[in-house]
């Protein structure tokens, strides 16, 4: 063991100083600080992200979905982010999740799912397709505090006073109906089992509601039978509208790209509205920094864009869009 030991000595004695040397980098790399980083993302090419059994059509250009990076704060990145205008640091505490993180990644899930869904219906509307709804889910992702209702969240609603659930909007318009105090039973499905609930109707702004919000996700058929694929670790509804339009440039014989790279964000609805958004400056100017030609945003976010575009001086077209219908006509015009 003293030979051991004496190795041991004899070798951090003639490598103290490399030793320390890794340890102060491990140290400036690794050691998180109560701050994080905003910056610039780049493109997500949505053409590679569409596949169908069937021909679907071929771009000349591309249609992509842009995001925000989220850096963690570290010595580095905030030197970093003191010199490079486009970085923005954030203390942890403006950014933390409302009440359980693992809850709030799950419910953004459900959205980014809801959000393909609402994309699929409104380029099928929009391109003439044929389809039907061959099943809807509607998960409980929201309940108001003052609820009076055994539902939890994830809930998956099933049907309500024995009628079957095909849309929100139905359901709201059945709720319309009834009075403050009224009872509604649900049938829902919890952890893979069928279980009956009730809400007692509460006021919100001089309306009767349940006081819940949920995500609407339909599995369709139809003749072209495409599917959008995204990967585990993305999130939200953001990406719904420039999906939408993946999907109707893939099943229409007009090529709405006309070889530009496009990039854009919006949520979108089932009826086409195109919403906002957050962290639109930096999804422009990661869309700038990645050559886009065009940058679609929802009308409400215009301005915030604008007001950037102009300060740096940005070569790039931006667009302001409230509906699906205004995007695609202004892409084919």
């Amino acid at each position: 063991m003293k030979k051991i030991f004496d190795k041991i000595k004899k070798f951090f004695k003639e490598n103290y100083k490399g030793i320390l040397i890794l340890v102060f980098i491990y140290l400036l790399f690794n050691f998180k600080l109560d701050f994080s980083i905003y910056s610039p993302g780049g493109l997500i090419n949505l053409d590679n992200r569409i596949e169908s059994k069937s021909d679907i059509n071929k771009s000349k250009g591309s249609i992509n979905m842009t995001y925000v990076r989220l850096v963690k704060g570290t010595i580095p990145t905030y030197l970093l982010a003191k010199v490079i205008p486009t970085w923005d640091i954030v203390d942890n505490d403006d950014i933390t999740y409302d009440g359980d993180i693992d809850e709030t990644i799950k419910i953004d899930k459900y959205y980014l799912l809801e959000s393909i869904s609402n994309a699929y219906m409104v380029a099928y509307n929009s391109a003439g397709v044929d389809y039907s709804i061959k099943k809807s889910n509607n998960y409980i992702t929201y309940i108001y505090e003052k609820a009076k209702t055994d539902l939890k969240l994830f809930d998956n609603i099933i049907k309500y006073d024995n009628i079957k659930f095909t849309t929100f909007s139905e359901m709201q318009e059945y709720i319309t109906i009834k009075n403050v105090g009224d009872k509604i039973t649900f049938d829902v499905v919890r952890n893979g089992k069928n279980i009956k609930c009730y809400a007692k109707l509460i006021d919100i702004d001089g309306n009767a509601k349940v006081g819940l919000t949920s995500a609407v996700i339909n599995e369709y058929d139809s003749d072209v039978n495409v599917s959008v694929k995204s990967k585990a670790s993305e999130s939200g509804s953001s990406g719904g509208f420039m999906t939408a339009l993946a999907i109707y440039n893939a099943i229409t014989k007009d090529d709405i790209t006309k070889g530009r790279v496009i990039a854009g964000t919006g949520t979108i609805d089932s009826e086409g509205n195109v919403g906002e958004i957050g962290g639109v400056t930096y999804k422009l100017a990661g869309a700038y920094k990645n050559g886009a030609d065009i940058m679609l945003v929802p009308k409400d976010n215009y301005e915030e864009a604008l007001k950037y575009k102009k300060k740096h001086k940005l070569d790039i077209e931006l667009v302001s869009i409230s509906t699906f219908k205004e995007g695609i006509e202004y892409l084919k015009n």
